[in-house]
C-alpha cells in the first residue's frame, strides 16, 4: 500500500482487523493504566493515547477510523477512570486532517462531559516532528512521557525510524503498536532508492542479506531481524510480532507490539485472540520448531507439546511457567495444557497445597517439574 490514496478511501480487511485489535486492547489498557496511575497518586498526569497516522477518521463506506474508535472506547467504557486520557491524533495530510476535525466535532460535547477524557487534540503535522517535540518537552520539564500508548499505523515500512521507537520506550509505562507492510517492502526490496528508508526503520543495515534470499527465507529473516532490532535498539523487553494473512494465507503485513510490561503482553494477546476468532484474518508467530501456526489452530494440545519441548528437565514455579508461555508461544491461557501434561505424567507438582486436585494450578507459587526427555533449555531462550 502506498500513501497515494484520496483523502477518504475504502477500508481494506486488514485495516478493519487492526482496528478491532486496537479497540480490544485499549479497553483493557485504559482501565488498567488509569487504575495503576490513580493508586500511585499520579493524578496530575493523564494517560496518553497517540495515533501518529490518524487519517480522516472515516472510510468511504462509513466505517469509523482509528481515532474515533479509540475515543469511543473511553467515552463508552463501563468504568470511570481514576485518571483520564489525553488523545492526540496526528495527521500530516491537510485534506485528511480537515475531515478528521469534522468527525471529531460530533464528539466534542460528550468528550467535554466525560470523566474519562482529559483532552482531544488533532494535529496537522508530521508525526515524527510532533512526537520528538513531545519527548523533548518531557525531558526539558523533567517529567515522564508516559503512561502512553503510541499507535504507529504507517502506510508502508519506512515512516517510523527505530530511534523514535527507542525514545518512546525509554520512558516508563510506554508501549508501541507499529504496523509494517511486508508486501510492499517485498516488492521493492531490490530498489536501492528505498534502502535508506529500510535502514532507518531497522536502525541499521543488518536487513541487507534478505535481498538475495528466497521468498520464504526472506520473510523469516526480516521478521527475526526487526524483532531483534526492536529489542536491542528500540529498548523493548517484550516484542510480539503478529503476522497478518489474507484469506489465501498469503502474508500481508505484521503488527509489532512493543512493551516492557508482561501484563501488557498478556492483554495484547487476549485482544489478538478475540479478533482472530471472528475470522477474516489470522495472526501468527514462530514457536516450537520455528513453524508458523495460525492461532485458531493452536490449542491446549499444541501448547502442551511446546512446553514439553521447551522446558524439558526444568523445575519452575507456575508464575515463571506463565511468563515463558507469554514470551515464547502464541498462547496466554496455559492451565489446560498443564493439566494435559500432568495427566500424561510429564509434569509433576512439587509440594502441592493441601487438598489440591489433579489438574488444578491456582497456586502460582507451586513448583512443578517437567520430566519430558530432551535437553534443558534456558527459561527465556
Amino acid at each position: 500500500m502506498s500513501d497515494s490514496l484520496p483523502p477518504v478511501w475504502s477500508a481494506e480487511p486488514h485495516t478493519l482487523a487492526k482496528h478491532r485489535i486496537l479497540q480490544e486492547y485499549l479497553a483493557a489498557w485504559m482501565a488498567i493504566l488509569s487504575h495503576q496511575s490513580g493508586k500511585l497518586g499520579a493524578t496530575t498526569r493523564p494517560l496518553k493515547y497517540i495515533d501518529a497516522f490518524a487519517g480522516p477518521g472515516i472510510y468511504q463506506n462509513g466505517e469509523e477510523g482509528s481515532p474515533i474508535l479509540a475515543l469511543k472506547v473511553a467515552l463508552n467504557h463501563a468504568r470511570k477512570f481514576p485518571v483520564p486520557v489525553d488523545f492526540v491524533f496526528i495527521e500530516d495530510d491537510e485534506a485528511r486532517y480537515r475531515t478528521l476535525e469534522q468527525q471529531l466535532l460530533r464528539y466534542r460535547e460528550s468528550s467535554a462531559n466525560s470523566a474519562n477524557v482529559h483532552s482531544v487534540k488533532p494535529v496537522n503535522r508530521d508525526c515524527r516532528i510532533v512526537l520528538n517535540e513531545m519527548l523533548d518537552a518531557a525531558k526539558a520539564n523533567q517529567a515522564g512521557f508516559g503512561p502512553a500508548l503510541v499507535f504507529l499505523d504507517q502506510f508502508g515500512y519506512s515512516g517510523v525510524p527505530m530511534n523514535l521507537i527507542a525514545r518512546i520506550l525509554a520512558h516508563g509505562e510506554c508501549e508501541v503498536l507499529t504496523f509494517f507492510f511486508w508486501r510492499e517492502l517485498d516488492r521493492f526490496i531490490s530498489d536501492k532508492s528505498k534502502h535508506s528508508g529500510v535502514t532507518g526503520a531497522f536502525g541499521g543495515d543488518e536487513w541487507l542479506p534478505a535481498i538475495d534470499l528466497a521468498a520464504d527465507r526472506r520473510v523469516e529473516f526480516m521478521s527475526d531481524a526487526y524483532v531483534k532490532a526492536l529489542r536491542t535498539r528500540g529498548g523493548a523487553k517484550f516484542v510480539w510480532p503478529f503476522a497478518m494473512f489474507d484469506d489465501a494465507e498469503r502474508l500481508l503485513a505484521w503488527l509489532f507490539f512493543c512493551t516492557n510490561s508482561l501484563r501488557g503482553l498478556e492483554e495484547m494477546k487476549k485482544a489478538m485472540w478475540k479478533v482472530d476468532r471472528t475470522g477474516g484474518f489470522s495472526f501468527s508467530d514462530k514457536h516450537g520448531l520455528g513453524q508458523l501456526t495460525l492461532l485458531t489452530r493452536y490449542g491446549d494440545t499444541e501448547l502442551a507439546a511446546d512446553i514439553k519441548h521447551g522446558l524439558a528437565g526444568r523445575t519452575l514455579s507456575i508464575v515463571r511457567l506463565k511468563e515463558w508461555v507469554l514470551m515464547e508461544t502464541p498462547a496466554y491461557k496455559f492451565k489446560g495444557a498443564l493439566a494435559l501434561l500432568e495427566k500424561q505424567h510429564i509434569l509433576k507438582p512439587l509440594s502441592p497445597p493441601p487438598k489440591r486436585r489433579v489438574g488444578q494450578f491456582a497456586d502460582e507459587t507451586m513448583l512443578v517439574e517437567l520430566n519430558a526427555s530432551g535437553p534443558p533449555q534456558s527459561l527465556f531462550g
